[in-house]
């Protein structure tokens, strides 16, 4: 297997050039704003992508990943909750990166900014508050402000999550799909939910294994 991946990547080396998109000008900001996270030295992901010649290799699968949105790994489905930290790539984004690879993944070259290689993976700011670690159960939720949550499943379980406010009304936080134990996120609310003394939480789950715990972060209220 080594052998073959290395063989196409020296094949692919010489790509015919047919693309203005480069990776200085274009790809490597979004690499670096989404992906080095985990694809860093030490990181989560099996390669490290901080470089071109670190990603040049891996083009053709980057953007089998990126086109299916298998990658950046994300297990909270569309439209159940906004994240501050989510990774996902817009439409354009993704059409760079394929015009990118398509177009013989060229280096490009932009002294206007420094080498690529100089750069260091974003980090996120501290969440601040507090952590409450509960069970996956319907339960009156303490008064703060609601900042973030961390599933943690059985592999492969989903979960469904909601507070449910005194009026009645409800507001969705997130609903997490195909849990992976091995990349355990934390879901930062961009906007985050109020939670009075009769607040509540509202769990709905598929893991019936025993496993599902939540950690909730929670600010006092200003």
């Amino acid at each position: 297997m080594i052998v073959v991946l290395l063989a196409a990547s020296v094949l692919s080396a010489h790509d015919l050039i047919t693309t203005r998109v480069t990776w200085n000008s274009d790809v490597a900001r979004i690499v670096e704003a989404r992906c080095v996270r985990c694809h860093s030295a030490g990181g989560r992901g099996p390669m490290p992508l901080t470089t071109y010649a670190e990603a040049r290799p891996w083009a053709r699968a980057i953007k089998e990943e990126v086109l299916t949105r298998r990658m950046p790994k994300w297990h909270a489905a569309r439209g159940y909750g906004a994240f501050a930290n989510d990774p996902s790539l817009s439409s354009f984004e993704i059409a760079l990166i394929a015009a990118w690879v398509d177009g013989g993944a060229p280096r490009g070259n932009d002294p206007a900014k420094p080498p690529v290689e100089d750069t260091q993976p974003a980090t996120q700011p501290a969440l601040g508050g507090r952590q409450i670690q509960v069970q996956c159960r319907n339960q009156r939720l303490p008064e703060g402000s609601l900042l973030a949550v961390q599933p943690q499943l059985a592999a492969g379980r989903s979960i469904g999550l909601a507070v449910r406010q005194p009026d009645r009304s409800t507001e969705v936080v997130a609903w997490v799909r195909d849990y992976d134990a091995k990349f355990p996120e934390t879901y930062r609310l961009r906007t985050p939910i109020r939670l009075t003394r009769d607040s509540r939480l509202v769990v709905q789950t598929d893991d019936d294994t025993g496993a599902c715990r939540l950690a909730l972060t929670v600010a006092p209220l200003r």
